[in-house]
């Protein structure tokens, strides 16, 4: 598979991924509503749904429905490769990440100066958030949130 990225580009981004999920996981508490873990989470991943809005010019929430909706195989459904390496360790690989959601944002037209940033924030949310929790709020065909 010819990759959207270099070797180089792939290692940068994922150095970012880990930054800002060791940024997500140290943020002090009090960012935090008690008892509402959807409404935090959400909250926590400021930083990444501004960067998706800034850069798609649309809604964080119906960007990441399309994109679910486009990634769905290889992240949501039982035998892909992303939703494999899940089941397996509970995590992802940030490089493998990088190089299969970019390639869904490039099928979904993106490219240039937005792709590296792109991915990162959608990276950073899945591994937030976790995939389960992922598929079941961006993934379903019809949804009016």
């Amino acid at each position: 598979m010819n990759s959207i990225f270099t070797p180089e580009e792939i290692t940068a981004l994922s150095a970012e991924i880990d930054r800002q999920l060791t940024e997500l996981r140290y943020a002090p508490d009090s960012e935090q509503k008690q008892g509402e873990d959807k409404i935090s989470d959400e909250k926590m991943l400021v930083k990444q749904t501004a960067a998706i809005t800034n850069l798609t010019q649309e809604n964080s929430q119906s960007f990441l429905q399309k994109f679910g909706r486009a990634a769905k195989s290889d992240l949501c459904q039982e035998g892909g490769m992303l939703n494999k390496q899940w089941q397996k360790w509970g995590d992802l690989d940030n490089k493998d990440a990088v190089e299969r959601l970019g390639a869904v944002l490039v099928t979904m037209g993106f490219s240039g100066d937005v792709l590296s940033p792109l991915v990162v924030a959608i990276t950073v949310i899945i591994i937030h958030i976790g995939l389960k929790a992922f598929c079941e709020d961006y993934s379903s065909e019809v949804e009016n949130k």
